[in-house]
């Protein structure tokens, strides 16, 4: 079935034009830096690679369009604040660095990233939200969980029905259960940022593909793909997992998810929905999109509506008046993820000038322009940045493979 998500059906033909680029006649082959993955992250670490000042930046993508996969298959969140409870400090605070960007870029841009405000009300079993907060944060659990954000108000708050009620009047709490209101979120049309970084991001090429790398010494010297071999200065690999030959022995893998959009219906949503219960995000014009799934030994690129259709049923346990919601879209994408690593960021093993940036799993478009500073300012100054300290790639059980000298 083809994969058509809500975003796709946004676009006009110039803007699907300008997703698929192809290969230039006067391609460089001898880039400052070559950044091989045209996904979120990718795209974000070519644009900061030329803010930084690091000289010709070339792009390659594998796929005939940019953000192929789960860069354009996501429901477009970019809330760090939701991570309080389950996530450690570090990805917190990264994750919340990547926000500041965004505000930052779509200023500096005229809004070319189309980023709008969000609040969330994540919602779950009574009991479930202070428990966690007792076990992350005891000193913050209570009414307001997590405290403000640096540059933010309000921080993470406990609600009652009424007070749900009362921000959301055609929400409907399950039996027993509560909600956790998070304030100065963001979301983003992933194809639109696709774009945006895409103007700004060196020469971008589509349908080349990484086939290997050879190494003199302990530099990448030639990177070999399907269009002939580059000899770039930098190597950044932003492919979702870890490529040959460094991958043996990371534990990685694809996680299939199914995600869908309901038409606007007689109902108003402000507030993002999330949790146990189902939920979805509100698109502006009235949409809600909903997902997504874990396909656990789902390996098909097959859309099947047994598993999204589903994701609208849930909805409309929260919003019962979404009971007749016309399902307009549904899609499916495979994420990256690399076990007890979200994400990663690090040095290639083996080599001065090559780096990595992959396992986002389901935060690739909110980690991308943190996860892009990172690799620009480790590339112009030599020194791991302190943010990205924890992100690093997970010891192989017999040490890397040296790369070898030729295509892997």
């Amino acid at each position: 079935m083809e994969r058509v998500t809500v975003w796709d059906d946004r676009l006009n033909a110039d803007e699907r034009g300008l997703l698929a680029p192809g290969r230039p006649q006067d391609l460089d082959r001898s880039p400052d830096v070559l950044v091989v993955g045209g996904g979120a992250i990718g795209l974000a670490a070519a644009v900061f690679a030329r803010r930084a000042g690091l000289g010709r930046v070339v792009l390659i993508e594998r796929a005939l369009r940019l953000a192929p996969g789960a860069s354009s298959g996501n429901g477009g969140a970019i809330a760090p604040d939701l991570h309080v409870l389950t996530d450690s400090p570090e990805f917190v605070a990264f994750g919340r660095g990547s926000r500041q960007l965004y505000r930052d870029l779509d200023a500096e841009w005229d809004g070319a990233i189309g980023t709008w405000p969000t609040r969330w009300l994540d919602i779950r079993p009574a009991g479930t939200l202070a428990d966690q907060a007792h076990r992350r944060a005891p000193d913050l659990a209570g009414p307001n969980l997590a405290g403000p954000s640096p540059g933010d108000q309000g921080g993470l708050r406990l609600l009652d029905e009424r007070d749900v009620r009362e921000l959301e009047p055609d929400v409907r709490l399950p039996d027993g259960a509560e909600a956790l209101l998070a304030e100065g979120q963001l979301a983003v049309d992933p194809l639109r940022l696709a774009l945006a970084f895409a103007a700004r991001a060196g020469q971008v090429v589509t349908g080349v593909g990484l086939l290997g790398v050879s190494v003199r010494g302990d530099r990448v010297g030639t990177v070999h793909t399907t269009a002939g071999d580059f000899t770039p200065g930098a190597l950044i690999v932003a492919t979702g997992l870890v490529p040959p030959p460094w991958h043996r022995g990371v534990p990685q893998r694809w996680v299939k998810g199914h995600m869908l959009a309901v038409a606007p219906g007689p109902w108003r949503l402000g507030s993002v929905l999330s949790g146990p219960f189902g939920g979805g995000t509100p698109l502006p014009g009235g949409g809600v999109v909903c997902g997504g799934t874990f396909d656990e030994g789902d390996h098909s690129r097959d859309v099947r509506p047994e598993i999204a259709d589903p994701m609208a049923k849930a909805l409309a346990t929260l919003i019962p008046a979404a009971a007749d919601a016309k399902i307009s879209h549904r899609w499916c994408c495979f994420r990256p993820q690399i076990e007890q690593r979200q994400p990663v960021v690090d040095r290639l093993p083996g080599v001065t000038n090559g780096w990595f940036a992959g396992g986002h799993f389901t935060t690739g478009i909110m980690m991308a322009p943190a996860t892009g500073a990172a690799l620009a300012g480790w590339a112009a100054s030599g020194r791991a940045p302190d943010e990205v300290a924890t992100f690093t790639l997970p010891p192989a059980p017999y040490g890397y493979p040296y790369p070898g000298s030729g295509p892997a």
